[in-house]
C-alpha cells in the first residue's frame, strides 16, 4: 500500500503543471460538395446508404419527432434532428446521439428496427433482433433528460402456445426480414406480426394484456395465428386467396422461403388492418385488402390483392431491386403519413439498387383514407455523395493547380455494374488551399472501367523515374497493374495496363501504397489484403526500373478484422480487407499508419521505424462524438482512408470511404492538454468492474507488453500477469483471487504505470 501511495503523491504534486500538444481527429461537414449540374450535396459526407430503414421518435427529448435512419449495410445508425421543419429532408445529421441506442445487429450480420410504443405512455419503444433473437427496449426517457433513453425489459422475446413440455416459444423474426408492430386487433395493445423463412408460415404474436386484464407492462404474448389472413403467397406478384388453415393450429405453408417485409395499415377507414407485402428477390409490392369488415368474419381474412403497388390509372408501381420494404411516416411535414420504399436486401443474388432507392408516395388522401401517389425517386438520398457499394478514395492534384483533389474507387452500384467493372469516380477541387469546393466531373475517370477491375484501389508515384505520377491498382485477384502515366502536368493520361506488376501477389483484395518506406530514395510498396495484414514490398532495383521483393508479410506485428458469424451451418469467419495510408501525421519527422477494412473503424498505429518489430496504437487521435471519447471511430464496414491537408492549415485531415457509398471528413487539429489528461486517455480499461466471474477483461488500449499485478488492501501483492505485445485485450484470470477489494497496478513497457481500484465478489 505504501508504493501506491508513494506514487499517487508524486502523480499529483506534478499532474497539471505540464501540457502536451496532440494532434485529434473529429468528424467535420464542412468541405463543399457539388454535384455536375451544380447544386450542393448538403449530405454529401454522411457515407452513403444502401438499404436505409426509416423511423420517427423524439431522439433529443425536445418535444418533436425526429428521424432515426438505420442502414443495414455496416450496421450503421444515422440520427437526423428536427430542427423546425417537419419535413425530413431539412432534419439535421448530429452523430452524438449514436450512443442512444444498442448496437444493432447479429455479429458482423444486420437486423431490421421497430419504434412503436407498446405501453401506452407516447414514448416509442425499440424493436429489434440481436443476437439472432428478438428484443423489445422499453423508451424509459424522463423530463429533462437531453436524449432518448432504453432499457432492454428481456433477454429475447417468448409467446405462450399452450402446449407441449414448454408452453411456451421464442418470436419468429428473423434478422434479414422485417416484421411489423401494431394493434391488430383493436384492443389497445400492440401485436406482432412476422414471416419465418425457416417454417414458410405469417404469423400472429397477439398481445394479451388487455384480454386478460394485466398491466400494460411487460407485453405477454399469444402465438395465436400460424397463417393469418388465410392467404398464401406465391413469393413473385400472385396472392392465394382463401386457402384454409388445418383446425388444430390454423398453418398454411407458404411457397417459398427467401423472406418478406411487411406493413401494416388500414388503407379503408375500416378498422382492419391491411398489409402491403414485399419479398426476397421481387422488385415490386403487394397490397392485400383485409375483408374481415365487409364478411363481419372474426378473423382477418385476405379478400383481394394487387400485384403491383400501387395499381389504379396515373399510378407507378414499385419496381426496386430488390426485396423493397416499406415504411410509413409523414415525410413531407404535411402531417399526414407518407411511405417510403427502400431495399432490403443485401445479398447479390439478383441485382441490388444501390443509389437513388429510396423512392416516396405522397399520401393525397389522409390518414383514416390514404391515397399513395409516386412522387419521386431518390427522396431524402439526393443529397448524399453516394456511389453504389464500395469507395476508397485518394486524395491528389491532378491538375497543379496546388490544391488536393479527390478520387474515388467505386463499384458504381450493383445494379448498374453487378460489381464487374470498378470506376474511377473524380471530385475536382474548384476551389482553393484553403477553401476546398469539389465538384463531381467525371464517373468513369480515364475509362478504367473498361478493365473489368473488381475491389479497385489506387496508389499514385513515379515508378519510372520520368517525373510523371504513374498508377497502380489493386483488385480482387491480389495483384497489381500498372498504368504509365503519358500525360501532362495538368492532364493526366495513362496507357492500357501492365498486368500482374512486379509480380506481386499478396492473396485477395490488394490496397497498395507508393512509398519510400526505408528512406533510400527508392519507390517501395505497401499492399493490404483481405486476410487483415499488411506486406511490404522492398525496392531492390533502381528509381527507373523498380525490383519489388517482399520483405515483411505482416508489417508492424498486427492484423485488422472483423469476424462473423453464420448460423447455417454455425461457423465463424473472418475478414481483414486492410487498407492503409501511411504518413506523418503529427509533423515529429516518424511515419505513422492510417488505416481501416472489414472493421469499419479507423485507426493510427505509430513507429519509429518501419522495421520495428511491433507498431503501437494511438489510441487519442480519433475523438468520437458519439460517444465523447477518444476511441475508434466505427464507420459501420470496410474503411479505406485517405489524407492531406484539405484546408491549408498545415495540418493533414483525413477522407474515409465505406461500404455504404459514400465518405466521411475527420479533420485534424492540434489541441493542448495537461499531463492528467493525456494519462487519462492511456489508462487501461476493466470490466466488469465490480465482477463475480473468473476472468477480467482489460483493454490496454495499445498493443504494446503490459504486466499486470493485484494488490490486496494492505499492499501484498495477491497475483500477477504479463500480457504479450500484440493484443489489446487481455483477459486476467481471477481463480486464484478470493472476494475482496483490490488495485490493479497496469505497466507498460514503455514505462507508464496506472492504478485501478477492482472489486472481486464471488457470492
Amino acid at each position: 500500500m505504501n508504493k501506491i501511495l508513494l506514487f499517487l503523491i508524486l502523480l499529483i504534486s506534478f499532474l497539471g503543471f505540464a501540457q502536451q500538444r496532440i494532434l485529434s481527429y473529429s468528424p467535420s461537414y464542412l468541405p463543399i460538395f457539388i454535384d455536375q449540374t451544380g447544386d450542393t450535396l448538403t449530405k454529401a459526407l454522411l457515407g452513403g446508404l444502401n438499404q436505409p430503414q426509416f423511423q420517427t421518435l423524439d431522439i433529443n427529448n425536445d418535444g418533436k419527432k425526429d428521424l432515426f435512419v438505420y442502414d443495414r449495410t455496416g450496421h450503421t445508425i444515422l440520427p437526423f434532428i428536427n430542427i423546425g421543419n417537419n419535413d425530413i429532408t431539412t432534419y439535421k445529421y448530429n452523430p452524438k446521439y449514436i450512443s442512444c441506442f444498442p448496437v444493432l445487429k447479429n455479429y458482423s450480420q444486420s437486423t431490421w428496427v421497430i419504434f412503436m410504443d407498446y405501453d401506452n405512455d407516447g414514448k416509442e419503444d425499440l424493436w429489434t433482433s440481436l443476437d439472432h433473437r428478438p428484443m423489445l427496449f422499453r423508451n424509459i426517457t424522463k423530463s429533462g433528460d437531453k436524449a432518448v433513453k432504453f432499457e432492454k425489459i428481456s433477454p429475447f422475446l417468448r409467446a405462450y402456445h399452450y402446449g407441449g413440455i414448454d408452453d411456451s416459444v421464442n418470436f419468429s423474426a428473423r434478422f434479414y426480414n422485417r416484421p411489423t408492430v401494431a394493434d391488430i386487433d383493436g384492443d389497445g395493445d400492440v401485436d406482432f406480426f412476422s414471416y419465418e423463412a425457416g417454417e414458410n408460415n405469417f404469423l400472429l404474436f397477439r398481445n394479451m394484456t388487455k384480454d386478460f386484464g394485466l398491466p400494460i407492462h411487460p407485453p405477454v404474448f399469444d402465438r395465436a395465428d400460424l397463417c393469418w389472413g388465410s392467404f398464401s403467397d406465391t413469393g413473385s406478384d400472385k396472392i392465394w386467396l382463401n386457402r384454409g388453415c388445418p383446425d388444430n393450429y390454423k398453418l398454411y405453408r407458404k411457397k417459398h422461403s427467401a423472406g418478406s417485409t411487411v406493413l401494416w395499415f388500414d388503407n379503408d377507414g375500416d378498422g382492419d388492418m391491411d398489409l402491403l407485402l414485399g419479398n426476397g428477390y421481387g422488385s415490386n409490392m403487394i397490397f392485400l385488402k383485409n375483408g374481415k369488415k365487409e364478411t363481419n368474419n372474426p378473423i382477418d381474412t385476405m379478400i383481394a390483392f394487387d400485384g403491383h403497388w400501387p395499381a389504379g390509372s396515373g399510378s407507378t408501381p414499385v419496381q426496386l431491386n430488390s426485396f423493397p420494404a416499406a415504411f410509413m411516416l409523414d415525410a413531407d411535414g404535411d402531417g399526414i403519413k407518407d411511405i417510403l420504399i427502400a431495399p432490403n436486401q443485401e445479398e447479390k443474388d439478383t441485382k441490388i439498387e444501390q443509389t437513388k432507392q429510396v423512392w416516396f408516395y405522397k399520401n393525397k388522401g389522409s390518414n383514416s383514407f390514404p391515397d399513395f401517389k409516386f412522387e419521386k425517386k431518390n427522396y431524402f438520398t439526393d443529397k448524399f455523395l453516394d456511389h453504389g457499394e464500395y469507395t476508397a478514395p485518394v486524395l491528389k492534384d491532378i491538375d497543379n493547380d496546388q490544391d488536393l483533389d479527390l478520387i474515388i474507387a467505386t463499384n458504381g452500384d450493383h445494379t448498374k455494374t453487378e460489381d464487374k467493372n470498378y470506376r474511377l469516380v473524380l471530385y475536382r477541387n474548384i476551389g482553393s488551399v484553403k477553401q476546398p469546393v469539389f465538384k463531381l466531373e467525371n464517373e468513369d475517370l480515364w475509362r478504367l472501367s473498361s478493365d473489368s477491375i473488381r475491389f479497385l484501389s489506387i496508389s499514385f508515384g513515379d515508378l519510372n523515374g520520368d517525373g510523371k505520377q504513374d498508377m497502380i491498382a489493386g483488385n480482387y485477384f491480389g495483384s497489381l497493374y500498372f498504368y504509365k502515366n503519358i500525360g501532362t502536368s495538368t492532364t493526366w493520361a495513362f496507357t492500357t495496363p501492365i498486368k500482374n506488376y512486379g509480380n506481386v501477389r499478396v492473396g485477395e483484395r490488394s490496397t497498395p501504397q507508393i512509398i519510400d518506406l526505408d528512406k533510400d530514395g527508392k519507390l517501395d510498396l505497401v499492399v493490404g489484403e483481405k486476410e487483415g495484414n499488411f506486406n511490404y514490398y522492398h525496392n531492390n532495383g533502381s528509381t527507373a526500373i523498380p525490383q519489388f521483393t517482399l520483405s515483411d508479410d505482416t508489417l508492424g506485428n498486427f492484423i485488422t478484422n472483423e469476424f462473423s458469424y453464420d448460423i447455417n451451418p454455425p461457423a465463424y469467419t473472418y475478414s481483414g480487407n486492410a487498407a492503409s495510408v501511411i504518413i506523418d501525421l503529427d509533423g515529429d519527422s516518424k511515419l505513422d499508419m492510417v488505416f481501416g477494412g472489414e472493421e469499419g473503424k479507423v485507426r493510427v498505429m505509430k513507429f519509429n521505424t518501419f522495421n520495428q518489430s511491433n507498431f503501437l496504437e494511438d489510441t487519442i487521435v480519433i475523438y468520437d462524438s458519439a460517444y465523447l471519447s477518444y476511441k475508434t471511430w466505427d464507420y459501420g464496414k470496410n474503411t479505406h482512408p485517405a489524407v492531406g491537408d484539405l484546408d491549408g492549415d498545415g495540418i493533414n485531415d483525413i477522407i474515409v470511404g465505406n461500404d455504404r457509398g459514400g465518405i466521411s471528413f475527420l479533420k485534424g487539429k492540434v489541441e493542448i492538454i495537461g499531463i492528467a489528461e493525456q494519462h487519462k486517455l492511456n489508462e487501461p480499461m476493466v470490466y466488469p468492474n465490480p465482477t463475480n466471474g473468473s476472468l477480467l477483461n482489460i483493454n490496454k488500449k495499445s498493443r504494446e507488453e503490459f504486466i499486470f499485478s493485484l494488490f490486496d488492501i494492505s499492499g501484498k501483492l495477491a497475483y500477477t500477469e504479463t500480457s504479450s505485445a500484440g493484443i489489446v485485450i487481455h483477459k486476467m484470470s481471477l481463480n486464484s483471487i478470493n472476494s475482496g477489494i483490490y488495485f490493479l497496478e497496469s505497466n507498460s513497457k514503455s514505462g507508464l504505470r496506472y492504478y485501478t481500484r477492482i472489486i472481486v465478489s464471488k457470492f
